[in-house]
């Protein structure tokens, strides 16, 4: 069976390699494992980085001469930190949040238990998502430090006392055998996870220890949107809705001050050579215009500015061609979405998105950033779109 139909999120990111150099890289995440590719065409693995025991921090301001806004910290289970920088803040949440959902789904155990749950003695019923929003909420919430055990650091980390310490202290439970029993719960549902300390002890229990056993939180949003990442399936759909149209006002404010729109790590096409080149491409509005760079470049706040189109009167061209089956021996070319975009002096680029997706997301928002727009070629391309 084609292992592209069980990806669930796909897309460039910024990663270390060997000698410590950033480069950038395709990532297809699935049901248990991230695999990093040399390029798109994913016929050389890097490596591959199995999810089960994982954790994800995100954003990181423990790092402070990276880009901290687009950067996700994955916690491997050895107590290595695998660095990945996103696009944009937009494209860090949607990464952190299918990562976090895969490992919330690895660590919960076979036994489900209803989202809302009876706990006796305490209160009748206690909502998860606000349990753990609140667990993580920074200042009041569960402080996570470094541990050292044995030669091994384990950073992000918190005891097994702590959380029924915390309930505790805020009355969610009367007594300790009750915040055992509640931070079981969590464990269960993959909120949080024993850390293996490869002490020769036997490895992670699946029961809650109230002593100073170390556990991490699976995934941890260090950022302003605190419900990014937490399993929201519980959640009242009034809560949705306002969420929604807090988003939309957000949106609304954010034009007005003329601020980043949409920003990606997209392919261009060379302008000298064949070939494509991944770049960041950034819209902002006030003026309207399109800076795009170097992806490497993305790795710090201070980056250079780059290349800037302005797109007042200028043109969009987009072109799209359907999966191209060759020779019927199981091998296809994958579907293709471009854009040509020209300004009103002349200069073109040609971009190409990942999938019709991002350019459903992307296509619209350029549309609107220019006086006037070229309706689709319906498949017949033009010479700047092809190679």
């Amino acid at each position: 069976m084609d292992k592209e139909n069980h990806s669930l999120r796909e897309g460039f990111l910024l990663v270390q390699n060997i000698s410590k150099k950033w480069k950038v890289r395709w990532f297809i995440l699935e049901e248990e494992t991230l695999s990093c590719f040399h390029k798109r065409k994913r016929n050389l693995m890097i490596e591959i980085f199995p999810l089960k025991g994982c954790a994800i921090v995100c954003p990181c301001t423990d790092e402070p001469e990276l880009n901290p806004q687009c950067l996700v910290k994955l916690c491997i289970p050895t107590g290595e930190e695998i660095m990945l920088l996103t696009a944009g803040v937009e494209d860090r949440d949607g990464w952190a949040h299918a990562i976090g959902a895969v490992l919330r789904s690895l660590t919960s155990s076979e036994e489900r238990s209803p989202h809302k749950m009876p706990f006796r003695d305490f209160r009748a019923y206690a909502n998860v998502s606000e349990i753990i929003g609140a667990i993580q909420e920074p200042g009041a919430g569960i402080e996570t430090s470094t541990h050292v055990r044995g030669s091994n650091v384990y950073k992000n980390c918190f005891k097994g006392s702590d959380i029924v310490d915390w309930l505790m202290r805020w009355s969610i439970v009367r007594n300790r055998g009750n915040g055992a029993a509640m931070a079981q719960t969590l464990l269960k549902l993959g909120h949080f996870q024993e850390v293996d300390l490869h002490d020769g002890s036997g490895g992670v229990s699946t029961n809650f220890h109230d002593n100073d056993k170390l556990y991490r939180f699976t995934s941890i949003n260090l950022g302003a949107k605190r419900n990014s990442y937490y399993d929201s399936t519980d959640s009242e759909s009034s809560s949705s809705e306002e969420e929604d149209e807090g988003e939309k006002d957000e949106q609304k404010e954010r034009l007005k001050k003329g601020k980043t729109i949409k920003e990606a790590f997209l392919l261009k096409k060379r302008t000298l050579r064949k070939g494509w080149k991944v770049i960041k491409a950034t819209l902002r509005d006030n003026p309207a215009h399109l800076q795009y760079q170097k992806a490497a470049h993305s790795v710090v706040s201070d980056n250079k500015a780059g290349t800037i189109m302005y797109l007042e009167n200028g043109t969009i061209t987009e072109s799209s061609k359907p999966p191209v089956d060759k020779g019927g021996l199981g091998r296809s070319k994958g579907a293709r979405y471009r854009v040509y975009i020209k300004d009103g002096q002349g200069k073109s680029i040609t971009l190409q998105y990942k999938d019709e997706q991002e350019s459903c997301e992307w296509l619209p928002v350029l549309k609107t950033s220019t006086a006037s727009s070229k309706p689709d070629n319906k498949g017949n391309d033009k010479p700047t779109l092809d190679g």
